[in-house]
């Protein structure tokens, strides 16, 4: 691991137990800024999942994400994004994690959308080294410093030895719910369609891109509009139910019943998607409210700092 890392730690939340837990570490950066970095282990999960930020704060604003109020700041350095990784697997260590056999999963998920940091293949190709799957989760915004991305990331998943798993948070199948929820231009589903078939055409023995669901009251996720666009050789779905935040509040945002998630994830099994519970928030995760970011903002909130806006 690094010798010097450029994020920090400067608290740790530890949530739950050694069958179901996450450790949080707000990671503070050298000029200051707040970022979010996690573990997520459990005797459930086949893998044990880092993720890591690729932006300080966002510049999309989408509505359920805790970042949707603040202003952006800055892309994080590619060192910034592999130390997120080092950082936390240290003190997973320290917590008594064997981190050198467990296997392991590096997503891009948290603080920033993935895609509109033009250094976010360089901060992967550091980590390559490392034993584990990585994963890139991204809105997709129709930009092409987005497609460019998207591309180089594909390259890069295509040389790689180890698997690399693309997900597109489609949100809805409503391009027009999609568009009012993202907090900026995002693909149409033709572009999203388009970005599935560049991705299995640079990588035809790769997985299928993941086509990610928010699971509200009221979200548009209807089986039949979907089978019209991605077709079930390319894409899987992947549901999750909407987990509070306060902008996701804010915004009128609803949990999903139990049982309209049941129908929603019936619906596209039988139009043929592979389809699973994989995404599904463990029970520590709904009791804390663990979205992503929700640790950074309890980290501010301790500190007495406010977020940018």
């Amino acid at each position: 691991m690094a010798d010097a890392l450029t994020i920090r730690k400067d608290a740790m939340f530890f949530f739950g137990d050694g069958d179901d837990g996450v450790i949080g570490i707000p990671g503070l950066t050298a000029d200051g800024n707040v970022i979010e970095t996690s573990y997520f282990f459990g005797k459930t999960k086949p893998k044990n999942i880092v993720v890591i930020s690729s932006q300080v704060s966002c510049p999309l604003r989408c509505s359920f994400c805790e970042l949707g109020a603040e202003r952006f700041v800055r892309n994080l350095s590619k060192e910034e994004i592999r130390d997120q990784a080092f950082m936390i697997l240290g003190h997973a260590r320290l917590q008594g994690f064997d981190v050198d056999r467990v296997p392991h999963k590096i997503t891009v998920a948290n603080s920033g959308e993935p895609l509109l940091n033009q250094r976010l293949v360089d901060g992967l190709e550091l980590l390559a080294g490392y034993p584990a799957s990585f994963k890139v989760s991204t809105v997709l915004p129709a930009a092409k410093a987005a497609t460019d991305a998207l591309a180089r990331l594909a390259d890069f998943a295509a040389q790689l030895g180890q698997p690399v798993q693309l997900q597109v948070s489609l949100l809805s199948t409503s391009e027009e719910r999609r568009a009012q929820v993202s907090g900026g231009r995002v693909a149409d589903f033709r572009g999203i369609r388009a970005a599935g078939e560049m991705w299995r055409s640079k990588i035809p023995s790769g997985r299928k891109v993941n086509l990610s669901l928010m699971l509200t009251s009221d979200m548009p996720c209807d089986a039949d509009a979907a089978a019209k666009f991605f077709p079930t050789e390319l894409f899987r779905f992947r549901f999750r139910e909407y987990v509070p935040t306060r902008h996701g509040d804010a915004s009128g945002l609803e949990v999903a019943s139990a049982v309209r998630r049941a129908e929603i994830k019936d619906a596209f099994g039988a139009k043929g998607y592979e389809v699973g519970d994989w995404a599904s928030p463990t029970p520590t995760e709904r009791k804390f409210g663990l979205a992503a970011n929700v640790i950074r903002r309890m980290y501010l909130d301790l500190v007495g700092r406010k977020p940018s806006s």
